[in-house]
């Protein structure tokens, strides 16, 4: 199941009242078809950015708030999460 194509962007920018966002780079090549569709329940930008650099944790990747246990577990692991 594709999540956003071409048209399905437009409609919700349109229905969002945002449809200045089609100005982005990210929305100009969704329709513009420069840039491949997400497959909604598959794997996203933060788990192939973990692939692509041999990651071990999301944390590595992506900024997010992480509990000090998750924190204090990966650095005894050498795995910094960014903050």
């Amino acid at each position: 199941m594709i999540r956003v194509d071409a048209g399905s962007l437009k409609k919700q920018l349109k229905m969002s009242g945002q449809l200045d966002s089609l100005k982005f780079a990210y929305h100009e090549g969704i329709v513009g078809g420069e840039l491949p569709l997400s497959i909604g329940g598959g794997i996203g930008q933060s788990r192939t950015l973990m692939l692509l650099l041999k990651k071990a944790h999301l944390g590595e990747v992506s900024v997010s708030v992480w509990p000090r246990v998750l924190k204090d577990m990966c650095a005894k692991r050498n795995i910094h999460v960014l903050e």
